[in-house]
C-alpha cells in the first residue's frame, strides 16, 4: 500500500544505492530515472551531470550509431588507424564476467515491456522501467518489472514521485538489478546520457545491466553493461557538462545477454505505478 508522498523530505537510509554526489544519498520528488530501486534514489554523478539525470534516466539522446552493436564514428578524422569499437562482445569465458553473479531475467520481460510501451512508442515518446529482484545467494533473479510514474518526450523519460518507488522496493525488500527503456525511433545503443546513468547503477552493483528496446530497428533490443574497469572508469571520471558529448575511443560498453545475464522462462510480476491516483 502506498501513501501520498509527504511534503517533508524523505530521510535517506542504508537501502539507498544512488546519490547526487558520491557517498551522499539524496532523492527528489521528480527526477530523470536514477538507478537502483532496490537501493534507489539519485545517481552518483558529478555535479556537471546532476541536471541531466536522476532515476534510470532516459535522457536526451544524440544521433545513434549505425546499429545496436556497431562501432561509433571516430572522434577525429586525423587518426591514422581505426579506433577500437566502443562496444565489444562479451562471453562467459571473460575473466571479468566469471567474477559476476549470474542474473536471471524472465524471457517474456522484453515483449511485455514493449506491449506496455506501445502507446508511448506510437506517439514517439520513450518509456522506462526498473528491473527489481532478489539476491539468491549465488545468483540474482529479476522478479518484478516496475513502471514508475513518468513523463516523456521522444528522447527523454523522467520519473515522477520517486518516493513511491522507494516505498515499493523497501516494503518488498527488492533491489534494482537493472533498468529498461525504449528508443521509439532510434537504434539499439547506449547514448552518452545512458552511459552516465548506468555508471551509477554499475558503480554500486557490478552485475547491474541496462536493456534498450528499439522496436523500429534491428536488433530490437540489447542488454548492456559498461566495460570494467575501462568503460566504467572512463564514464565516472568524465566531467563534461553537456548532456551529450563524445568519450575517448576505447571500448565503453559491452553486451551481456550472452554472459552473466541469462534469459529464462520464469514468472514475472508487473507493477505499473502510473495506475495509482
Amino acid at each position: 500500500m502506498f501513501s501520498k508522498p509527504s511534503s517533508e523530505p524523505h530521510t535517506p537510509d542504508t537501502s539507498l544505492l544512488f546519490d547526487s554526489k558520491p557517498s551522499t544519498p539524496v532523492y527528489s520528488s521528480s527526477s530523470t530515472l536514477t538507478p537502483n530501486a532496490g537501493y534507489p534514489s539519485r545517481l552518483p554523478l558529478s555535479d556537471s551531470h546532476k541536471s541531466a539525470i536522476s532515476y534510470p534516466h532516459v535522457g536526451h539522446r544524440g544521433p545513434s550509431p549505425s546499429g545496436a552493436r556497431g562501432a561509433p564514428q571516430r572522434l577525429s578524422r586525423e587518426l591514422q588507424s581505426p579506433p577500437p569499437p566502443r562496444i565489444v562482445p562479451s562471453t562467459s569465458t571473460d575473466a571479468s564476467v566469471r567474477e559476476l553473479k549470474t542474473v536471471r531475467l524472465p524471457r517474456d520481460c522484453l515483449p511485455r515491456f514493449l506491449s506496455i510501451a506501445r502507446i508511448n512508442t506510437s506517439q514517439n515518446r520513450e518509456t522506462c522501467g526498473l528491473l527489481l529482484g532478489k539476491d539468491k545467494g549465488n545468483k540474482y533473479q529479476v522478479t518484478t518489472l516496475l513502471i514508475p510514474k513518468q513523463h516523456s518526450t521522444s528522447d527523454t523519460c523522467t520519473m515522477d514521485e520517486e518516493e513511491l518507488v522507494l516505498q515499493f522496493t523497501e516494503e518488498r525488500h527488492l533491489i534494482t538489478l537493472g533498468w529498461i527503456h525504449t528508443h521509439p525511433t532510434q537504434s539499439c545503443f547506449m547514448s552518452s546520457v545512458d552511459l552516465h546513468t548506468h555508471s551509477g547503477f554499475q558503480r554500486m552493483l557490478p552485475e547491474s545491466f541496462a536493456v534498450v528496446c528499439a522496436p523500429s530497428s534491428t536488433p530490437t533490443f540489447g542488454i548492456f553493461r559498461l566495460t570494467d574497469p575501462g568503460g566504467l572508469q572512463t564514464i565516472l571520471e568524465c566531467t563534461t557538462k553537456e548532456a551529450f558529448h563524445p568519450h575517448p575511443e576505447v571500448p565503453i560498453y559491452t553486451d551481456c545477454d550472452n554472459s552473466h545475464v541469462q534469459l529464462k522462462d520464469m514468472q514475472l510480476e508487473i507493477v505499473d505505478l502510473r495506475d495509482l491516483r
